[in-house]
């Protein structure tokens, strides 16, 4: 069983859920809003690596729209290894993590995400998920 997974802190003690839950304005007056993940285990001893080329591909991070046609496109998110690294971050665009990723709180990837809405409709998107590529944990 794969131990390494996404979390909302950096203790690594809080699973996240696969959705974000953002409040924005109907208006569009709420701008853009952030959130940081990290990727990790508590495991002791593991690494996980990208499959094709482990240890020289990169883990790649994306978004998937699996209802492009309904709620926030792909377009509406950013994703960033730095909070300040988002302002100049392409919408929409995959984030290279780094070639393995070692087990430990202290070894988590940290990533963050901005969501700026543009639908301007009041709702729930619950169709954009965050993936990475096919990975190996050893």
């Amino acid at each position: 069983m794969a131990t390494f997974n996404l979390f909302t802190n950096a203790g690594l003690t809080v699973v996240f859920g696969g959705t974000l839950l953002i409040d924005q304005n109907v208006d569009g007056s709420t701008g853009p809003v952030d959130t940081q993940l990290w990727i990790g285990s508590t495991a002791v001893g593991k690494t996980l690596q990208a499959d094709s080329d482990p240890g020289v591909d990169q883990i790649v991070m994306s978004i998937n729209d699996s209802a492009p046609a309904m709620g926030n496109p792909a377009t509406d998110v950013k994703l960033a290894s730095t909070q300040g690294g988002l302002a100049g971050a392409t919408p929409g665009a995959s984030l290279n993590l780094g070639t393995s990723i070692l087990s430990g709180v202290g070894n988590a990837v940290t990533f963050w995400i901005r969501v700026e809405d543009s639908t301007n409709t009041l709702g729930v998107s619950t169709e954009l998920q965050f993936l990475t590529n096919l990975t190996r944990e050893t």
